[in-house]
């Protein structure tokens, strides 16, 4: 199993200030969950749309409970067993662009020397577009603006590092930022001024000139350092391209050249985003870089992205959950400050969840063993309109077919039926019924039933009695059981031998679903995911499960699945829980 970093140390008890809202909360808390178990109809919400009682419920139980979860986070990154968690929001206004430069392999070894790679790092190879006929050596210069855990311009040129894992990462070899921010290098990064704008006539213009250091502080010369036009083009001629899942993962860890690397988050706007690759005549383009004499002349493609990327980003990851890659000197100069700044951090949205007015974030794990599996279902065109009305969907949503896997050549619609088992927030095995609907901006999640091992919060039963729930991986075996009685469900099989599995690729459109997971009064959670989510997953042949099931959704299905999935990965989570909560 891989490590994975959740916090498991005690939690420490606050003081003072935080002692007091702290109680507050705690008895707001015991309140509302005793108006949920006493009131009328209004509370506990329930499937259909929310009414005035069940919202209030939700939004008191919403800031006591996950604001003393975030001043629990805060204690823990303040003792360094626990890691900050921040918004970071590529803005679409002007739009991010990256200029991708190929770095023959001939010059390779001298790039790397002047890009001052770190002991332990090399060069590696990776495919940006999925369309790119094979990996190459890049370096990338990433222009963009910024809003959350910093904000304004910023521009980054990066190259790709193997950093001993096997797995391309980025690597930030030189940053800068126009309204100065942190980062592990400086720590305080000057302001260093910049051009990045979209003019009225649809052309993004940018210009950098080079800067010298003048008692300690940058100073901008006259000189050009990178200056670019690129012309979009009009919507009807735009080239639409698709990130490699290769390219995406890569974010998942973006390394410094002092080794310090920021752990990321994703979603679909990251990699199934309106990403479109200009064509170069409409590019004019002066790069005066030091990487300049070790790149093809022309750049290998120039990618803008027309809509915002959201990331959630964990700053400063191995400098507390050391790996190796950090001398002694960058630890101990960098350790207390990422404790105090982000402990702080930390403590002030957990006040401003308290108060409603800060969304709370929640880090979980979908662990590896046992693996996942998935069960899927296919609804019979015939039958939507009963299941329809079984689900209860909430007001604004509807079914939506989808693909499920990356080889499906049509979309459909689907029940599914995930087992999994969970640490951090929500701990224990979780069984969830599924499926998808249209909420007007996309495809989502629709969670219809949840269940847990252990006691749980959900915004629709509240905090759930734990269910029966089995789940487990014998010696060659998956046998699995959820809830007792005749509408239990139980189902086994057995794992093929690993030279005789077959794997297959959730395509993007279902795992994009996931970025908003609806309940069924209408409550959606946000969720952002490492690109483990892309991981093969094991395809069992149907035919080789037994199954059982006589609960709701039985008259929707046959009594074999259409698709089985083991999902040997596991999956690390970061949740918005309720985001949707205050515009219902």
């Amino acid at each position: 199993m891989r490590t994975r970093g959740v916090p498991t140390g005690a939690r420490r008890q606050p003081t003072g200030r935080r002692r007091a809202a702290m109680t507050a909360g705690l008895l707001a808390l015991v309140a509302m969950v005793l108006v949920a178990c006493t009131a009328p109809a209004p509370a506990p919400p329930g499937p259909g749309p929310l009414t005035p009682g069940g919202r209030a419920v939700l939004q008191d139980l919403k800031r006591s409970h996950y604001g003393q979860l975030a001043f629990d986070d805060s204690n823990l990154i303040a003792a360094g067993t626990g890691q900050p968690i921040v918004d970071f929001t590529v803005e679409d206004t002007p739009p991010s662009i990256f200029v991708n430069w190929v770095v023959p392999d001939a010059q390779a070894a001298a790039f790397s020397a002047a890009a001052g790679l770190p002991a332990g790092f090399s060069l590696a190879k990776v495919q940006i577009l999925e369309s790119d006929p094979a990996p190459r050596y890049w370096l990338s210069l990433n222009v963009y603006r910024v809003s959350g855990l910093t904000t304004g311009l910023r521009a980054e040129w990066s190259t790709y590092v193997d950093d001993g894992g096997g797995t391309p990462r980025f690597m930030i070899i030189r940053a800068r930022a126009a309204e100065g921010s942190l980062d592990p290098i400086g720590p305080l990064a000057p302001a260093e001024a910049f051009l990045h704008s979209l003019d009225p006539g649809g052309t993004i213009r940018t210009a950098m000139n080079k800067t010298v250091v003048q008692n300690g502080v940058p100073v901008v010369t006259g000189d050009n350092l990178f200056n670019s036009t690129i012309t979009l083009p009009a919507p009807g001629n735009r080239n639409y391209v698709v990130p490699s899942r290769q390219w995406v993962s890569a974010n998942d860890f973006i390394y410094w050249r002092n080794g310090v690397n920021d752990r990321i988050f994703h979603n679909s706007t990251s990699h199934s985003a309106p990403l479109i690759s200009v064509d170069l005549g409409d590019v004019t383009l002066n790069d005066d870089s030091e990487w300049a004499p070790f790149l093809e002349p022309v750049p290998g493609h120039v990618l803008v992205y027309l809509d915002k990327i959201q990331f959630m980003i964990s700053p400063w990851w191995n400098v507390t959950e050391t790996d190796g890659h950090v001398d002694p000197a960058t630890l101990a100069n960098l350790g207390g400050l990422k404790k105090s700044l982000y402990s702080g951090l930390t403590s002030l949205t957990a006040f401003g969840v308290l108060s409603g007015s800060a969304e709370p974030t929640v880090r979980s794990v979908v662990e590896d063993s046992p693996p996942s599996v998935h069960w899927h279902w296919r609804i019979p065109a015939g039958q939507l309109a009963s299941f329809r009305s079984a689900a209860g969907l909430p007001p604004g949503l509807d079914l939506a077919a989808v693909r499920l896997q990356e080889d499906d050549a049509a979309a459909d619609h689907w029940l599914s039926l995930t087992v999994s088992r969970r640490s951090g927030d929500g701990a224990g095995l979780r069984a969830e019924w599924t499926t998808t609907v249209n909420d007007g901006d996309g495809v989502r999640t629709l969670v219809l039933e949840s269940h847990s091992s252990e006691t749980a919060l959900n915004p629709v039963d509240l905090f759930t009695a734990p269910s029966p729930i089995t789940h487990a991986l014998g010696s060659a075996t998956v046998s699995t059981t959820v809830g007792a009685g005749p509408t239990a469900f139980s189902a086994s099989f057995a794992v093929p031998d690993p030279g005789s599995q077959s794997t297959v690729l959730a395509a993007r459109e279902w795992v994009g679903a996931e970025d908003l997971r609806y309940w069924r009064n209408g409550v959606a959670d946000q969720v952002f995911y490492d690109s483990t989510v892309f991981d093969p997953r094991v395809s069992i042949d149907p035919a080789t499960v037994a199954l059982t099931y006589g609960g709701t959704w039985a008259p929707f299905i046959g009594a074999t699945a259409d698709r089985v999935w083991l999902d040997r990965g596991g999956v690390d989570l970061v949740t918005h829980p309720w985001w949707n909560l205050n515009g219902l």
